[in-house]
């Protein structure tokens, strides 16, 4: 049995390090020959994998609904741009301002929500993703805002001062890599498994001494502060803050997304983010954006995404479209012999309780028959 689960464990080793070695030469190659403008919004959708990372520990480890995650993503851009800007951070610790911001911003909606029904974390994260870009207005004005600094490459990395992009590319997979891989490990951990009995059975984790108000509380710092590095990698590749770029229609947007490609990890983020980032340019490419009438409403943005949300409801039945993947690897030969031996059991306590109600029938007929035969005597 060792065996088997040490040849496992280097098979799954193995397909580790093949696949980060397959990734790592599908982004040099992306970054070396796409033209500027595909680098740019890879380099966004990298960024934002992260925000998506974060819903998908709300909703699958600690069952918590948030309608407000483009916000703290918003939050994070504006903390990262002006760490730069007004007190002098170097930009290539910037977005570490927006992971503090998204931290502290969500901890504070968190600790008042958290002792009422879940509904109000949902209900005050909505309340935000509608008032941020309002507040947003309010503090830096109606015209952008641009970053006082530059992306330059080190001279060792050989990149020409021109090709800034695949600099930046680099520094925004490197981090949302980074920060994915120690999410995730930190939720294969006991931490995970806590997450996943205080969303379950939180009456009984408390019994057993799990601290639940702490853990989501902890569960949502950690994803607000996912969304607040994923804003400040985005000032990495755009290097200018508008209101306009964090409406209300983005977190619901991200919310839909992190429902239909759901999944048990993080790693399940990333096609949220890529469809986030090229659906619209792949609509306007084609000028469907334009057109009006019946056709124009199949092929607008949002009956896209409702028509997902239904194919999610109906086909997984709202688990989501990589649970379906994750659920076709599990063996089913374990659960048969599971079931099996459950059965087994059952049927062995089952005998021993009418063997045991058998022999106390008989220790209470026996002070009965004492007195019959003492009067026979």
């Amino acid at each position: 049995m060792s065996n088997s689960l040490s040849a496992k464990s280097r098979i799954k080793r193995t397909a580790w390090i093949v696949g980060s070695l397959l990734g790592i030469f599908i982004c040099l190659r992306v970054a070396y020959t796409a033209i500027p403008k595909i680098v740019t919004d890879l380099s966004n959708a990298a960024a934002l994998s992260l925000a998506f990372a974060g819903l998908v520990l709300l909703t699958h480890y600690l069952g918590l609904l948030s309608l407000g995650q483009g916000a703290l993503v918003g939050v994070g851009a504006y903390a990262a741009l002006h760490a730069v800007n007004d007190f002098g951070v170097p930009v290539l610790w910037m977005p570490l301002a927006g992971l503090i911001a998204g931290s502290v911003v969500g901890a504070i909606i968190a600790i008042p929500s958290l002792r009422l029904p879940k509904a109000y974390l949902a209900l005050l994260t909505l309340s935000m993703a509608v008032a941020w870009p309002i507040i947003l207005k309010q503090l830096d004005g109606n015209l952008p805002v641009t970053l006082d600094g530059s992306f330059v490459a080190p001279s060792w990395t050989g990149i020409p001062e021109n090709d800034e992009h695949i600099w930046e590319f680099f520094l925004v997979v490197a981090y949302a890599s980074l920060m994915i891989f120690f999410v995730q490990g930190l939720l294969r951990g006991p931490i995970g498994r806590a997450f996943i009995a205080s969303r379950d059975e939180p009456e009984a984790a408390r019994a057993f001494g799990v601290p639940v108000y702490r853990l989501r509380l902890f569960g949502v710092t950690l994803s607000g502060g996912m969304a607040g590095l994923a804003g400040g990698l985005l000032m990495i590749p755009t290097n200018f803050n508008d209101y306009t770029h964090f409406p209300e229609e983005l977190s619901i947007k991200m919310f839909a997304l992190a429902m239909a490609f759901g999944g048990s990890r993080l790693i399940s983020a990333i096609p949220g983010a890529l469809v986030l980032i090229f659906l619209p340019v792949w609509l306007l490419d084609r000028n469907w954006v334009v057109e009006y009438g019946w056709v124009g409403l199949i092929k607008s943005e949002g009956f896209i995404y409702a028509a997902l949300l239904l194919a999610t409801a109906y086909l997984t039945k709202g688990k989501g479209f990589m649970y379906i993947f994750e659920r076709n690897r599990v063996p089913k030969t374990k659960t048969v012999v599971v079931n099996k031996s459950a059965k087994s059991v059952v049927k062995g306590l089952t005998e021993l309780e009418n063997r045991v109600v058998q022999v106390e029938e008989l220790v209470a007929e026996r002070p009965d028959n004492q007195p019959r035969e003492d009067l026979k005597d």
